[in-house]
């Protein structure tokens, strides 16, 4: 299965781990799963597919104590230093476990909020110091911020991550899995910049054709058929806009189109206050508002693109590196009119290019 509806995944996952539904009016809901401490899947109406990705082995996934289960993921970056091998030459990859899926535990939860924690440890790659600490994540409903009259759901994120170690130069991460319809059906990433932005790649160059930079935005594809990442500088991000990136995208066997939205203020706002080197560029400009493109391999199956956000750098409290951020990610689905609309109030982008 490639997409996901509320029952397909309630039914597919079963008793394997603990999902607490968290349910908004009419219908639309958030499903946190226990096993990897994330909101798994969202659902904007009942009778829809989730906006976010879910693996489509999700239960053999858990099982195996896989990292790759979709929704929206916690980690901390640079990426360099803590999950490649061999740093210096960005080689050998590896997730480390005891940061995802990592150990979360279910610490309270109702119908309107949910809260998750886990012990990790981390191994900075570079020194092989060894990172240990905790992290606890609350997630709760909220009221949409923009009135649209449009069938949503949101929930906001409290992310608060303690290292016991001082002056790390770490920085927060959230990841959210976006679905794609793939090359027949791609979604478009559109982040609001100031005018004339100079987007960043941090794998290998972006073919003119995956990227359209407009006046004061930047619209990116998203198809899972081929390996890129696009990141945005902060000398280009509107921080005048609480919205930081948006997605959307024709929903798979219907006429209905989907968006996504992460809006936080709890970003770095300087080259000073992100850490996450890029592989192209290790010695130059760093982006703090990243999009990846995945690429899928067991065709007719799609993997996934992820729209994230890097968060506020760690700071130093009783001799502990420590990083509270707050941000919120708000789903939509409509008619491809009412979701343009709704892109421009927040985003402030008219009539943007769609791929």
């Amino acid at each position: 299965m490639n997409y996901y509806s509320k029952e397909a995944l309630l039914a597919s996952i079963g008793n394997i781990t603990n999902l607490i539904e968290l349910k908004q009016k009419n219908g639309n809901s958030i499903i946190i799963s226990e096993y990897g401490g994330r909101p798994l899947g969202l659902f904007p109406r009942e009778d829809c597919y989730s906006l976010l990705w879910i693996n489509s082995e999700i239960k053999e996934a858990i099982k195996t104590r896989d990292r790759v289960i979709g929704g929206d993921r916690y980690w901390i970056s640079p990426e360099r230093d803590f999950f490649y091998k061999d740093p210096e030459n960005f080689r050998d990859w590896e997730c480390p476990s005891s940061l995802d899926p990592a150990y979360y535990e279910v610490l309270a939860s109702n119908s309107k909020s949910c809260t998750v924690s886990s012990p990790i440890s981390v191994l900075n790659q570079r020194t092989k110091e060894l990172y240990s600490g905790e992290i606890t994540r609350q997630f709760k409903l909220i009221e949409e911020p923009l009135r649209t009259g449009v069938e949503y759901c949101g929930i906001e994120f409290l992310d608060d991550c303690v290292l016991y170690r001082a002056n790390l130069k770490v920085n927060g991460w959230s990841l959210a899995n976006i679905i794609s319809g793939g090359p027949s059906n791609p979604g478009t990433v559109l982040v609001p910049t100031k005018p004339d932005p100079k987007p960043l790649s941090y794998f290998r160059n972006i073919p003119s054709n995956r990227l359209k930079i407009g006046e004061n935005y930047l619209a990116y594809k998203i198809d899972v058929d081929d390996i890129y990442k696009l990141a945005i500088r902060p000398e280009d991000i509107n921080y005048g806009r609480k919205a930081k990136i948006g997605y959307i995208l024709k929903i798979p066997d219907s006429e209905d189109y989907g968006f996504l939205v992460k809006l936080s203020n709890d970003i770095p706002r300087s080259q000073d206050e992100c850490f996450d080197v890029a592989r192209d560029h290790p010695d130059s400009e760093i982006g703090v508002i990243q999009s990846y493109n995945s690429e899928s391999p067991d065709k007719p199956l799609l993997n996934y693109g992820e729209i994230e956000l890097q968060l506020s750098p760690f700071k130093t409290i009783d001799n502990a590196s420590h990083c509270k951020a707050t941000h919120q990610l708000i789903g939509y689905i409509g008619k491809k009119e009412e979701i343009l609309d709704i892109i421009e109030k927040y985003l402030g982008i008219d009539n943007p290019f769609l791929f």
